[in-house]
């Protein structure tokens, strides 16, 4: 057995997972029917998150992936992505995006020099990938204000709920 694969995350500060804490505390107190059930990954290691998918949009769970295993995945067109928060049963995924200082507008909004060191592929390379596995996805601004979140979260989840959520 190989090691396991570490991901991005390892830059994942407190005040972030924080954040994504209190994302999921706003989503289950708007979600009066426990319809909802987002993991959040708290450790790189653990990757309860974790998720791969092909070019024809194949997706599957893998917290235990292995290097050799990842090696594996990868020649058959897998990519792997690790979101902040996912539900797999509704196939929802929440990105809290950390926006960089001194850059205005879309330059800024399209993962241009990211603190979590993304680039502009990475991000949108991630955005064609859920899309191509049927994830809807939020991202969450880090900048937007507190109040103005909540709304878009809570709009975000009545859209893609099946008339499951509500508040």
């Amino acid at each position: 057995m190989g090691h396991i694969v570490k991901f991005y995350k390892k830059n994942m500060g407190i005040q972030d997972l924080q954040k994504l804490f209190e994302i999921n505390q706003h989503i289950k107190q708007m979600d009066k029917k426990n319809h909802y059930n987002f993991i959040i990954d708290t450790d790189t290691k653990e990757g309860k998150t974790r998720i791969i998918i092909d070019e024809f949009g194949t997706w599957k769970k893998t917290p235990q992936l292995t290097e050799e295993q990842a090696a594996e995945y990868r020649k058959k067109g897998f990519r792997q992505f690790v979101p902040d928060l996912i539900d797999f049963k509704n196939k929802i995924i929440i990105e809290y995006q950390e926006e960089c200082k001194g850059r205005q507008g879309v330059l800024r909004r399209r993962g241009k020099i990211n603190k979590k060191g993304h680039d502009e592929f990475s991000d949108e390379d991630k955005d064609i990938f859920y899309e191509l596995a049927k994830f809807n996805q939020l991202k969450i601004w880090e900048n937007t204000p507190v109040e103005e979140q909540k709304q878009e979260l809570m709009n975000f989840l009545k859209t893609f709920s099946n008339n499951n959520f509500r508040n």
